[in-house]
């Protein structure tokens, strides 16, 4: 008779429970850190424009202004951050205004430790640059004067006086909130003649011009000469942008 082998419990198969191995994990963490970012950025940048687009609303709308259009750009990075803690290290407005007798202007506004509060906003301090170019200077009345940049920070003055060409090249100087001219050099159809003639000065104070009232409390501190046209410099304390 056949001898029966033991019996032996078989057991049941376990399951095997697969996991992500690390070097799937890491692109899908670099993929979500990639979306988080763009969305982070996204959000930066929009919430930078509707703030820039209100900060240029109020400036236009503001009495006495006087700046058309005008464009804003606020510094600082992040945004978000910077308007959580209602602050911005500075903002930049560019526009295009006019003098009271029809002068265009370039307009250049830093403001520097901007904070809002109270729906408004303030500045702890700004610096400005009014740019008038030199085709807008160069006539009055009947007598036609060219300007330009004569280097060195001087003005070329170049007129015609009894059919004969007169060049002046002159520095501009703030005095007493007027821009005046100081001819350094002068010549009459080619052959120099003193700077210091009555008769030239007399033609220089005819071109001095009366800075007009600049907004946003800003008080003239000097002039200079570029390429661009004559340059107003000024400059303000805190100022409210209310």
């Amino acid at each position: 008779m056949p001898l029966r082998s033991p019996h032996t419990p078989t057991t049941a198969k376990s399951r095997t429970v697969r996991t992500a191995s690390p070097r799937r994990r890491a692109p899908r963490a670099v993929a979500v850190a990639l979306l988080v970012g763009a969305a982070l950025l996204t959000a930066d940048a929009v919430a930078r424009q509707v703030a820039e687009n209100r900060f240029a609303d109020r400036i236009a709308a503001r009495p006495g202004g006087g700046l058309a259009s005008p464009e804003v750009t606020i510094e600082g990075y992040p945004f978000l951050l910077d308007a959580a803690r209602g602050t911005h290290p500075e903002v930049r407005v560019r526009g295009d205004a006019r003098t009271s007798d029809g002068i265009p202007v370039k307009a250049s506004v830093d403001l520097h430790a901007v904070s809002e509060h109270a729906g408004g906003y303030a500045a702890q301090s700004l610096d400005a640059a009014f740019t008038a170019p030199f085709a807008s200077l160069g006539s009055r009345g009947d007598r036609s004067v060219r300007l330009s940049d004569a280097g060195n920070g001087r003005v070329r003055i170049e007129a015609a006086v009894v059919g004969m060409p007169l060049v002046i090249t002159a520095e501009p100087r703030l005095d007493a909130g007027a821009v005046t001219l100081s001819a350094d050099s002068a010549s009459l159809a080619g052959r120099p003649i003193d700077p210091a003639t009555p008769a030239i000065g007399r033609a220089l104070s005819e071109r001095s011009r009366p800075i007009p009232p600049l907004p946003l409390g800003l008080e003239p501190t000097a002039v200079s000469v570029g390429s661009g046209g004559v340059t107003v410099h000024a400059r303000a304390r805190r100022t409210d942008l209310t």
